[in-house]
């Protein structure tokens, strides 16, 4: 796929399809070099070429390509937080407010994607039956893998309340540009979990690309639908579709655990955004945020956590730490690199999805779960020293996978969601902080945008955690 290409049709036209709704005046002739939205919808090339610029989006520094990740390990428990200013500063506090442009970025570009992938459900009339399921597919998991991402960060998580009717997000299912108002946390998770089941049921199970996989397949459909059911501890269909990808035959642990990353380097991402030098270039705000070597880097550790994450020294992910290579910063080097390449979802959380929940479902699951959680820490100690008897209990299998998730998964954003997730299913604070898992500035304010619009929007309580 020329990411280049979609990139640039892309930047010619959004404006267009999704400011529009945000002005009270339109050209009646698009400017020079732009087109219309019924100029856009007219070719089948060009619809194909919209839903496949998303990837840039998904990429992007203020989306998935690193700014839901760091605003999310910024709420979580392994950063210090004392040099931060700023918006950061304010969101590592808990003290969410209305004001804060890096989380309105990130907040915009979210429903870019969704509004993208909108446009073109609207509009398969106009695609060739050759790329019809593919276009639909892929907006369908892009409608609903944002949604998925948002509502983990401006809500409260799934479990808060016996129903789940806690305020969502807005939900958008169509073009329209009127302002809503949020939907339940029930009502968001069962659209995602439609969105993806319905995307899993058109994509192709090859990309077509030699196995690069730089285009969406089921997998990845199938991937976040095992984590959207992980994050709601709904652990059979958790377990099933984890073990459907993995049993897929499609991806491989990496061997080296340095490679998720690298360039061209990994096996085990189910979706794998390419870099493209001078053209796109995805996760610049990890490498902007967490780089050690050329810089002082803006996240860095407490000492609790270092020491906790390199206190074993047969463990080979110490080499992700160095509290050397700038003096006074206990860094990460996972993201040491002048380009990345990033997976979207990989091999590594599944198997700990299916671990995890192989484990909470007990009886047959069992001895799959020891073996996941026997393949992550053979390859994390270079032999079988440390792994689990075939006897291994649920509950020492489960304490496993989480310790194995947090290490495996440092960086990516994953903590702030666990801390949620497991205050859910057992009502444990285990925030290292000292919050409660409940409490409000866990979850990011909306943008001051939204209650502008409309006045009845219901923007969330702040604060709350200390």
């Amino acid at each position: 796929m020329n990411l280049h290409k979609f990139y640039k049709i892309n930047i010619l036209i959004i404006g267009v399809l999704v400011m529009a709704g945000s002005c009270s005046k339109f050209l009646d002739k698009p400017p020079q070099g732009q087109l219309s939205k019924d100029q856009v919808f007219a070719t089948d090339s060009n619809i194909v070429a919209l839903g496949n610029g998303i990837y840039t989006y998904l990429g992007d520094g203020n989306f998935t390509g690193g700014r839901v990740q760091a605003l999310s390990d910024m709420l979580g428990d392994q950063l210090d937080g004392s040099n931060l200013t700023g918006d950061f500063s304010e969101i590592y506090k808990r003290q969410n407010s209305i004001f804060g442009g890096t989380r309105d970025d990130m907040y915009k570009k979210g429903y870019l994607v969704i509004a993208t992938a909108n446009n073109i459900l609207e509009n398969l009339q106009a695609v060739s039956a050759d790329h019809q399921a593919l276009a639909k597919g892929q907006a369908l998991f892009f409608r609903g893998m944002a949604h998925f991402e948002l509502v983990r960060l401006f809500a409260q998580p799934y479990g808060y309340s016996s129903d789940n009717s806690q305020p969502g997000i807005p939900l958008r299912l169509t073009t329209a540009t009127n302002s809503i108002s949020r939907s339940t946390v029930k009502q968001v998770y069962d659209q995602v979990v439609a969105d993806l089941k319905s995307a899993d049921s058109v994509l192709p199970a090859d990309a077509g690309d030699g196995g690069k996989f730089y285009t969406a397949t089921k997998w990845i459909a199938e991937a976040y639908l095992a984590k959207v059911y992980f994050q709601q501890n709904d652990f059979a269909n958790a377990f099933l579709y984890a073990d459907q990808v993995i049993k897929s035959g499609k991806f491989q642990l990496d061997a080296d655990f340095t490679s998720r990353y690298s360039l061209g380097g990994t096996k085990e991402a189910i979706l794998r955004l390419p870099n493209q030098v001078s053209h796109f270039q995805p996760g610049s705000e990890f490498i902007s945020n967490w780089r050690s070597d050329t810089k002082n880097p803006t996240l860095y550790f407490t000492n609790q956590f270092y020491n906790y994450a390199t206190g074993d020294a047969a463990d080979k992910r110490v080499a992700w730490y160095s509290n050397t290579i700038k003096p006074g910063y206990n860094s990460l080097t996972k993201f040491n690199f002048n380009y990345m390449e990033q997976p979207l979802t990989h091999l590594t959380e599944i198997y700990l999805i299916r671990a995890e929940a192989g484990a909470e479902l007990g009886g047959t699951t069992l001895a799959t779960a020891i073996t996941d959680i026997n393949l992550i820490l053979a390859r994390a100690y270079g032999g079988t020293s440390r792994n689990l008897s075939a006897g291994a209990t649920a509950t020492a299998v489960i304490d496993a996978a989480r310790t194995q998730r947090e290490l495996e998964m440092v960086g990516e954003g994953n903590r702030v969601q666990e801390i949620k997730r497991i205050g859910a299913r057992t009502g444990n604070n285990i925030d290292r902080r000292g919050s409660p898992w409940t409490c409000n500035g866990f979850i990011l304010q909306f943008p001051k945008a939204e209650q502008d619009a409309n006045a009845a929007f219901q923007l969330n309580p702040e604060g709350g955690c200390f």
